[in-house]
């Protein structure tokens, strides 16, 4: 299943797709960002994500392996950001989470089609893109946003 996500500059708005996972998993990391430096517990999140806990535990595992989350043990625990919000790449995100995802590096030298090329010309671009967003900007964009625009927003 793919979602679609807007990306918005200055000039145009435009769409691409990413996989449903992860966009479960770039939900997540922001709600992790809003709540530092208190841990997030993986069933309330899943509450507020609208989505099964076997699902986001799944998602929760690509990102720990990735070094983007760390678990808190004891009362109180869950799961904080593994790295400052600053550091954190939308890039990082999807390439953590999208692990099976094919570009064309992938075919190391093999004969592809031109279209098959062409996306992998498609992805670096994306890719470049996403690697320039950080959790941090998304904050403070939304909080701008959300100050300018009070009346309509609910907490994280």
């Amino acid at each position: 299943m793919e979602v679609e996500l807007n990306i918005t500059n200055e000039q145009e708005s435009k769409a691409m797709t990413i996989s449903s996972r992860a966009h479960y998993a770039i939900k997540a990391m922001l709600n992790l960002a809003f709540q530092m430096p208190s841990p997030v517990s993986l069933t309330s999140l899943a509450k507020k994500l609208d989505i099964s806990l076997s699902y986001l535990e799944q998602i929760f595992a690509l990102l720990r392996k990735n070094n983007l989350v760390k678990g808190v043990r004891g009362p109180g625990g869950g799961y904080v950001l593994g790295k400052p919000s600053e550091v954190i790449t939308i890039a990082d995100i999807v390439q953590a989470i999208d692990i099976n995802r094919k570009t064309a590096a992938d075919f190391n030298g093999k004969p592809q089609s031109a279209t098959m090329f062409a996306w992998g010309v498609l992805e670096q671009r994306v890719s470049n893109h996403l690697d320039g967003i950080t959790l941090a900007a998304i904050l403070e964009e939304t909080s701008e946003r959300m100050n300018s625009n009070e009346s309509n927003v609910v907490a994280a």
